[in-house]
């Protein structure tokens, strides 16, 4: 992959001293919008901890869900609306407004402690304040730097993300002896930040070009019932996304100059990495529910000695997130997405074999697996600077983050739904000592998972081609 700087922002040819300027300021921004985000990621896994604890506490212990579920609702329609505004508004106007969001959610849910619908409030507020500085980190890296630097940013932002993942799951057994409000300041941290925020982030933005307000809040409305369905499914709310979905397109279809353009729509190198993001990652939010099944009903072990094996896995997710870039640069993107696959399909096929063969050996499949999902999120997320102009970086990065939630959520439904029907468990593999019931059922399930994993693969080989293609860039 070669290293080179695309800098054709979004009102045509910058002169190569602007280009430099911002690449530089990039670099010095990056790290704090980085811990912001890792603040406020911080915060919705302290959350799904103890929700049911603040619930009980405030006296609403059968609505304690939704301080998670709200949150995560807000979370998927965010991602993809941040990263669209990206391509028309200035980084740091951006990110200095989600701040604000930060602190006001955080100062919110600290002083409202005591009413149960203000604290969902502000975790709302957060984790929309908090996903700013995601969605900004990731755009700025894609428009402003090299190849080979936004391979190490883009790992870099992978591995914080899995690393929030194993202090909180690590977290799980201390965080109930501290009073769960003081966590509401922890991300006041971010206030600290904003001096290096307004100094060095670019103030960007796309001049003279009207923002789609109908065409965005449209998207972002579906985004919603998606998410919607995906908490609380209900018929009644497909029929409306449906009818939502048919006026959008009728919309881009018809409408005059609509954020989604019909070339935008009909880019099929775009489409072919979003397929290949949504198999990649439909199963990744399962992967810790299953080894809870395995470790309570195969091998009869604690919460804590689980919570014990899966931070050691999600400290693995962390390590290779932090060398992804570096290996991508070493091996290239498509060699990383096929040794991606490869390793998801031997961690999820060697724990269907070997699922009574010992609690430990699990733990390293589960290693091997998440260490596959971890490492294709680069060469998946660098290729839409390969298959989008730059100027709609912002809305394909928004895409992709909403292409990715929306999967894992309807990945957790299809695991959910499977492990709770009995047939899953009625047939066990000869040869390997699983017996019919429990062990059948994850056996099975992991079998589920390495077809899905082999898809990806299959992918991968089948759209290489348009998926490595180089998209024209404004003049």
């Amino acid at each position: 992959m070669t290293d080179t700087i695309r800098e054709t922002g979004l009102t045509g040819s910058r002169p190569a001293s602007t280009a430099a300027d911002n690449r530089a300021k990039t670099k010095k921004s990056l790290p704090a919008l980085l811990t912001i985000f890792l603040l406020g990621t911080l915060m919705i896994q302290a959350f799904n901890l103890v929700f049911q604890n603040v619930g009980d506490s405030l006296g609403m212990s059968a609505n304690a869900s939704l301080i998670s579920t709200l949150p995560g609702i807000v979370l998927g329609v965010v991602c993809m609306l941040y990263g669209t505004l990206c391509d028309y508004i200035s980084p740091r106007k951006m990110t200095l407004f989600g701040i604000g969001a930060l602190v006001t959610g955080s100062l919110l849910g600290f002083l409202g402690a005591s009413d149960f619908w203000v604290v969902v409030a502000a975790r709302m507020i957060q984790t929309a304040g908090g996903q700013v500085a995601g969605s900004v980190f990731l755009v700025m890296a894609m428009k402003y730097l090299s190849d080979k630097e936004r391979a190490f940013y883009l790992g870099l932002f992978n591995a914080v993300y899995y690393a929030s993942s194993a202090v909180g799951i690590f977290a799980g057994g201390l965080i109930t002896s501290v009073d769960w409000k003081y966590l509401f300041l922890v991300p006041l941290l971010s206030v600290f930040l904003i001096p290096t925020i307004a100094r060095n982030t670019p103030d960007t933005g796309a001049k003279g070009d009207r923002i789609d307000v109908f065409g965005i809040a449209l998207f972002a409305v579906i985004a919603g019932f998606v998410a919607v369905y995906f908490s609380f499914p209900a018929m009644w709310i497909l029929g409306v996304l449906a009818a939502l979905i048919l006026v959008f397109a009728l919309y881009v279809w018809k409408g005059r100059n609509p954020f989604l353009s019909k070339k935008f729509i009909t880019n099929g190198p775009y489409m072919a990495v979003l397929l290949a993001l949504f198999v990649f990652y439909f199963f990744n939010f399962a992967c810790v529910p299953i080894y809870n099944v395995i470790g309570d009903g195969i091998y009869h072990i604690s919460l804590g000695q689980v919570s014990l094996c899966l931070t050691a896995v999600y400290i693995v997710a962390t390590l290779f997130g932090c060398f992804s870039g570096a290996i991508m640069s070493a091996i290239g993107r498509l060699p990383m997405l096929i040794l991606s696959a490869v390793l998801m399909v031997a961690g999820c096929a060697g724990s269907a074999l070997f699922i009574t063969k010992g609690f430990w050996l699990l733990t390293i499949l589960a290693c091997v697996f998440i260490a596959g999902i971890t490492m294709s999120y680069t060469p998946l997320y660098d290729s839409f600077s390969a298959t989008l102009p730059q100027e709609e970086n912002g809305r394909g990065i928004g895409i992709g983050d909403l292409m990715m939630n929306t999967s894992a959520s309807i990945g957790m439904a299809v695991y959910s739904g499977l492990m709770a029907n009995d047939h899953l468990g009625s047939l066990a593999l000869p040869g390997f000592g699983i017996e019919t019931g429990s062990q059948a059922q994850a056996s099975n399930m992991f079998w589920i998972m390495c077809a899905a994993s082999l898809l990806a693969l299959a992918i991968v080989l089948i759209f290489h081609r348009p998926m490595s293609k180089q998209a024209p860039q404004g003049d």
